[in-house]
């Protein structure tokens, strides 16, 4: 065999090889992407059952997908561009579940859903809070994850005329909430933004009539 046959048989060798290993990539990432998307869904809709009024709990994913709607204002709460809330009418009554990001932790950005029933009045109530992403240090910031310690539940039942406007705040700066020791950024960061959620859903009008279809 000359030279140029083995360079040929080896180049040609190295082509099958990429071709083979391209196609397993590509149909591993075919048969996992559906079972990827289905754990992201379930993620999601546990972490909506948690902060939705006990009543609503075991509400579908059917029914919380079809209660999306998009966001006036995103800016409001933290986001750069388009995003999706959930709001739930049900014979319990009704509720709505913001998206909420900051980005005054101590290590970045805390993404958090706030969960809120409406009051007869129109007001809200906070029914449940979660953080769904941050990078806070471990040991400290991260205490305000539901799996670390109680802390995000001290929210539960609160309505903005609950407390003054100074009383939205660490007690360290004069508020009602607890701090950590050694970590003030992060709860002072999130009960901020639970806060803004409050205010925004307070402003947020109410859904448009559904117009009955024509005859």
């Amino acid at each position: 065999m000359t030279p140029m046959s083995a360079m040929r048989r080896g180049a040609l060798t190295l082509g099958i090889f990429a071709l083979i290993t391209a196609g397993s990539v590509a149909l591993t990432r075919a048969l996992t992407a559906e079972r990827i998307s289905e754990h992201r869904e379930a993620y999601q809709h546990r972490q909506l059952q948690a902060v939705l009024p006990q009543a609503m709990a075991d509400i579908p994913t059917a029914e919380l997908l079809n209660g999306t709607f998009a966001l006036p204002a995103p800016a409001a709460l933290g986001h750069r561009g388009p995003a999706t809330g959930w709001r739930i009418s049900r014979e319990e009554g009704q509720a709505i579940v913001l998206p909420v990001i900051t980005r005054q932790g101590y290590s970045g950005e805390i993404d958090l859903l706030v969960g809120m029933q409406l009051e007869p009045d129109g007001q809200p109530r906070i029914s449940g809070v979660r953080v769904t992403y941050h990078q806070e240090t471990p040991g400290l910031g991260d205490r305000i994850e539901a799996q670390r310690s109680d802390w995000i539940t001290r929210f539960n039942g609160l309505r903005l005329d609950d407390l003054p406007p100074d009383g939205w705040a660490v007690k360290k700066d004069g508020g009602q909430f607890d701090g950590f020791t050694g970590a003030t950024i992060t709860p002072r960061a999130v009960i901020q933004a639970v806060y803004g959620a409050l205010q925004y859903a307070e402003r947020l009008p109410p859904p448009a009539p559904e117009q009955e279809p024509a005859s």
